[in-house]
C-alpha cells in the first residue's frame, strides 16, 4: 500500500468515527499538493462526477478516456455554499509535462468564474468560462499526473476578471498558469477541492490533435 493510499485510508477511518469525513490536510500534504501547489488544503471535499459515474476521489486513478468531457456534477453539500454568492472553479495539472520536470506547471484545464452559488445545489457549475474545458492528456511514458479541482468563493460577488479567454483548441495560454497569483489578485477564498491521478491511455492521441498551436 503506497503512502497516499495509506493516508487516505487512515484519514477516512479516523474522520468517519468523528463524522467529519477524510482528513483533507493530511491527504493533500501526502499527495504533495500542499505546500507545493497551494499553501493550505481546502476545508471540504468537492464532489466531482464525470459521465459513467466516474467519481473524483482524492487521488484515485481515472483514465483519460473517462474525463474527455467536462464533469456532469460538481457540488459540495457541506461547504456552506451561499446561494447569493459567486464562485470560481479551476482545474489544473501541476505535473506537466511530467512530474519530475514540470516546467509547464500549472497547466490550466478549466477555469470558470462568476458561478452563482445556487447552481451548486443542483450539481451545476457553469458560469463565465475563462478557459474552456479540456480533459486529461498525460503523454506516454510520463507516469501519473495529478489533476486538481479547486473551488473558491469570490469575496466581492460578481467580479470583472481581466483574463484572456482560452478556447479548447489553444494550449499555449494554458501553460504556466500562476494559480496563486490569480487567487491573490482576485482575493479568492478556498472553499473545497478534490483531485484524481491519471496516466496515458490510447485516447491521448485525440487529445493532442485538438490543439492548433
Amino acid at each position: 500500500m503506497n503512502s497516499l493510499v495509506l493516508v487516505i485510508f487512515l484519514s477516512v477511518l479516523g474522520g468517519g468515527i468523528a463524522f467529519l469525513g477524510p482528513n483533507l490536510a493530511a491527504i493533500f500534504r501526502a499527495a504533495q499538493i500542499v505546500p507545493n501547489v497551494i499553501p493550505e488544503a481546502p476545508g471540504r471535499q468537492l464532489e466531482v462526477v464525470y459521465e459513467g459515474f466516474n467519481r473524483v476521489s482524492l487521488g484515485e486513478e481515472i483514465f483519460p478516456r473517462a474525463v474527455r468531457s467536462s464533469p456532469t456534477i460538481v457540488k459540495c453539500l457541506l461547504c456552506g455554499i451561499n446561494p447569493l454568492a459567486f464562485y470560481t472553479l479551476v482545474m489544473i495539472n501541476p505535473d506537466a509535462p511530467r512530474r519530475d520536470n514540470p516546467f509547464e506547471a500549472n497547466w490550466l484545464h478549466f477555469l470558470t468564474v462568476n458561478v452563482p452559488g445556487h447552481r451548486f445545489a443542483f450539481g451545476l457549475h457553469m458560469g463565465e468560462v475563462i478557459a474552456e474545458y479540456v480533459g486529461a492528456g498525460p503523454a506516454d511514458g510520463t507516469g501519473f499526473h495529478r489533476y486538481i479541482f479547486l473551488l473558491y468563493q469570490q469575496p466581492n460577488g460578481r467580479t470583472l476578471f481581466d483574463e484572456p479567454r482560452i478556447p479548447a483548441n489553444n494550449a499555449s495560454l494554458r501553460r504556466n498558469f500562476a494559480l496563486n497569483l490569480f487567487v491573490t489578485r482576485y482575493r479568492l477564498h478556498l472553499v473545497a477541492g478534490n483531485f484524481f491521478q491519471s496516466t496515458y491511455d490510447s485516447s491521448v492521441g485525440a487529445w493532442d490533435a485538438q490543439f492548433i498551436d
